[in-house]
């Protein structure tokens, strides 16, 4: 086939793309496709010459695309700020000031479209100079069979990355099952984990107590690459400064423990409760995550290859103020920052997670699915729950334990949501630990009816612990005389 330049009097070879209608005869009307058509893919058109511009945006209409024809940088920021293409034609790219600029914000505003540089016949651009960022360099003088091609290429190759897309956040919603919600703060929260996966730099995770910090350092190392490495967690709240050292470094002896450093090679290392490392131990924490960053900076491969996860449930700014914790540690910790939303902010996720903990206990004790009353929702969503979902979950699992009816009621929930966090704690204040347990073994045990089975599950223990606690109360034996008052002591107690 003879070249011949673009716009010149040959009529193009026209070829089809995939979604696009069929393009008309030359004589014929265009109609715009009906409301059952495929969308037509749309390309966005840059060129400052008048003439040029209209050539290449006439050629891309007949292969049935959408065309919007701009004439300067700016133009097309607003343009790629406002809509969504799939290419973008840049004519007399070895010119165009700015062009890195523009690229950037291509990239920034999605991943998929493609770039089309069209240059001069004797420019350099291209074949000798390597553009700065990725794209098609179209030559002049070129056939339409050329440009035709190069279009329906870059068209499956933005179908392919959307593609692609599309199947990374199915696989991101299975990694973050146990993040359940779809209010607007764990949607927010879903997509921050799917952008903080593709970065290897240090994540500090904040939340309240109870809000599922844990769940979303293991939900971001199984969507990050290192999934299939290991993910350990280490609770620096439950160790000394000797035992964490211990823990992270090892024994340097030929059979002693390797350390988490060697063990973690390519995964992720959670550093649960950070807020409480000591401070003699911060600042070789501090140098040990700059040594990573400058490592990764310095594309270093000697380095060990661990992403490093810290989560708190403290304010580690003020803390930093106060003199508790280094300065340095908490800006090597704060390179991405995740927060945790606490459940009074998302009680619209609330039916969601009753649900998925119902089903995990039916799954775990071989029980049918059990429904909740509506009543009992509207109890759970007035409820201010200070202890976050774990405390949701607690009650859930509890009412599941203490009652066999199929359905839970909200008088089923009543005796786990009485008076609330706020009065337990500050009766528990002054009280000693053994005090307090026998205020909770009591208390479960009257909830449950004296069954010794419900509170036992109800409190993990065995039952014969159980048994020899309720002795050591004053508890008569199972069915033994007295018994009966003692509960009945109990439960009014307990209410």
């Amino acid at each position: 086939m003879n070249e011949f330049p673009i716009g010149a009097h040959h009529e193009p070879q026209i070829l089809q793309f995939p979604g696009a209608p069929s393009a008309p005869p030359a004589d014929a009307t265009f109609t715009a496709p009906t409301e059952t058509a495929p969308t037509p893919q749309s390309v966005l058109v840059f060129s400052p010459r008048p003439g040029a511009r209209q050539l290449l945006a006439d050629d891309v209409r007949k292969r049935g695309l959408t065309v919007c024809e701009t004439d300067s940088p700016d133009a097309m920021l607003f343009h790629l700020s406002r809509q969504e293409f799939q290419i973008c034609i840049i004519d007399d790219a070895d010119t165009v000031s700015r062009l890195q600029e523009v690229n950037t914000a291509i990239r920034n505003h999605s991943r998929s479209v493609q770039v089309l540089c069209i240059v001069s016949e004797d420019s350099r651009w291209g074949r000798e100079t390597l553009p700065t960022f990725e794209c098609e360099v179209i030559e002049r003088p070129f056939s339409a069979t050329r440009f035709g091609s190069a279009l329906l290429t870059a068209i499956q190759k933005a179908e392919l990355i959307q593609e692609n897309e599309k199947l990374r956040r199915q696989l991101l919603n299975r990694n973050l099952m146990d993040l359940v919600g779809s209010t607007p703060a764990m949607q927010s929260l879903r997509e921050s984990i799917r952008i903080a996966a593709d970065d290897d730099r240090t994540v500090l995770v904040r939340g309240e107590s109870g809000s599922g910090t844990t769940l979303i350092a293991e939900g971001l190392h199984r969507c990050s690459r290192r999934a299939s490495a290991p993910f350990l967690r280490i609770d620096c709240s439950l160790h000394s400064v000797e035992t964490l050292e211990y823990q992270l470094f090892g024994e340097l002896t030929p059979d002693g423990f390797p350390g988490y450093l060697s063990l973690a090679e390519g995964g992720s290392v959670l550093l649960d409760n950070v807020e409480t490392v000591a401070l003699p131990f911060q600042k070789k924490l501090a140098q040990l995550l700059e040594q990573r960053a400058t490592a990764l900076l310095n594309e270093n491969t000697e380095a060990p290859d661990i992403r490093f996860i810290a989560a708190t449930h403290s304010d580690l700014n003020r803390l930093a103020m106060e003199g508790r914790f280094r300065d340095d540690l908490l800006q090597h910790l704060s390179g991405i920052t995740l927060q945790s939303p606490p459940l009074r902010v998302r009680q619209n996720d609330i039916p969601l997670l009753v649900e998925h903990f119902i089903g995990q206990i039916s799954l775990k004790e071989g029980r049918p699915l059990r429904a909740v009353t509506p009543q009992a929702l509207e109890l759970l969503e007035a409820h201010p729950w200070p202890g976050n979902v774990r405390e949701l979950q607690n009650v859930i699992e509890r009412a599941c334990t203490a009652q066999v009816s199929e359905a839970i009621t909200a008088e089923d929930l009543r005796p786990w949501l009485q008076n609330g966090a706020t009065e337990d704690s500050v009766e528990g204040v002054g009280m000693t630990l053994r005090e307090m347990e026998r205020k909770l073994i009591e208390s479960t045990f009257a909830r449950c009816n004296g069954n010794r089975e419900r509170t036992a599950q109800i409190l993990k223990i065995g039952l014969r612990t159980l048994s020899g606690k309720l002795r050591e109360y004053g508890y008569p034996p199972r069915g033994g005389p007295g018994s009966n008052i003692r509960i009945q002591t109990a439960q009014r107690k307990a209410a």
